[in-house]
């Protein structure tokens, strides 16, 4: 995709490179106020963005591309960074950033100021049509991640989390469960409401009462601060929305006295790092991350390059991993 250029504003402004140079580096001086007017309301209409400090840290030939996170201590997030880090061209740059809701927009106005080529987000984004108004405004292209929905705007990666889902219902009905709880974040991101549609789901085609859900913070110490409900409930088998919940809540759950699987069964959801190295190993749905990062890397590469026009929806599957958080009910 092809950015604005000093040289677009000043065509549309009918004034020299030199002019819109030095009224864009407030050397105003020699300049009307009705020619000043002009190059600036030129820049507004084009979406032109200074690029100094880009070219001056990469050159004119490599690629910057910024990518935008929820965490990253999260190990899902970070296996994500360290794969598209380690697949990255050579002739690539990439600029992680964290960031929360409320500051998603200015971070990525940030980003684009400085000079960014193509952007990665892979948080949850509150107003798309206006976020696609202004990359588009700026010639900046973007693929997102799973935790937006799906607003045909441009391309996205996400893996099949209702399949996920059912398969985390199915493996703890299939071991007798069916009594079960779901410990879930107060926020619910697209993808995490399609791996409960698809748990629901699987308890409704076997007759199975619905989940008890139970809300908590998207940590280790909600799924900790989960466990009081947990255990009031009675429940036997539980479906953690993810990874970190599930490891919170069997920290919690043996604190207690309670034995893990043999009381209570624990499913999770990822496959991070941590869940195979625990003790029991916890029983998981697998998402590729490695997959994950290096595909979102390889699209957004394709549009600022202008290989791709079309918009794709990438979905890749989910894997249940079955180690020693869940057993047969006896």
């Amino acid at each position: 995709m092809k950015k604005v250029s000093i040289r677009d504003v000043a065509g549309e402004a009918g004034v020299s490179v030199t002019a819109v140079s030095h009224i864009l580096n407030d050397n105003k001086q020699r300049f009307s106020q009705a020619t000043i007017k002009k190059v600036l309301e030129a820049k507004e209409r084009l979406g032109y963005i200074p690029n100094k400090n880009a070219q001056q840290l990469r050159g004119t030939k490599t690629k910057l591309i910024g990518v935008l996170l929820p965490s990253l201590t999260n190990p899902f997030f970070s296996t994500i960074m360290q794969s598209m880090d380690q697949h990255k061209p050579d002739d690539v740059e990439i600029i992680f950033l964290t960031t929360i809701n409320k500051g998603l927009e200015e971070n990525i106005k940030h980003l684009v100021e400085h000079g960014v080529d193509g952007l990665v987000i892979g948080r949850f984004i509150d107003k798309p049509e206006n976020l696609n108004a202004y990359l588009n405004k700026h010639k900046v292209p973007y693929v997102v991640l799973d935790q937006s929905e799906d607003n045909g705007f441009t391309d996205i990666i996400r893996t099949n989390e209702h399949e996920g889902g059912k398969s985390a219902a199915k493996h703890l009905i299939d071991y007798g469960h069916t009594n079960l709880a779901i410990i879930q974040p107060y926020e619910l991101m697209a993808n995490m409401k399609d791996r409960i549609s698809g748990f629901e789901e699987y308890c409704d085609a076997c007759n199975i009462s619905m989940p008890v859900k139970i809300d908590t913070e998207l940590s280790k110490l909600g799924g900790r601060n989960a466990v009081g409900q947990i255990i009031s409930k009675k429940v036997t088998g539980i479906f953690a929305i993810n990874d970190e919940i599930a490891i919170g809540a069997i920290r919690a759950l043996i604190d207690k006295g309670i034995t893990v699987p043999e009381d209570i069964s624990i499913i999770g959801y990822d496959d991070i790092d941590f869940a195979k190295y625990m003790n029991p190993a916890l029983t998981t749905i697998a998402q590729p991350m490695d997959d994950i990062g290096k595909v979102a890397l390889k699209l957004i590469i394709e549009k600022v390059e202008g290989l791709s026009s079309k918009t794709e929806k990438i979905e890749l599957p989910t894997q249940i991993i079955v180690r020693e958080t869940t057993q047969r009910l006896k």
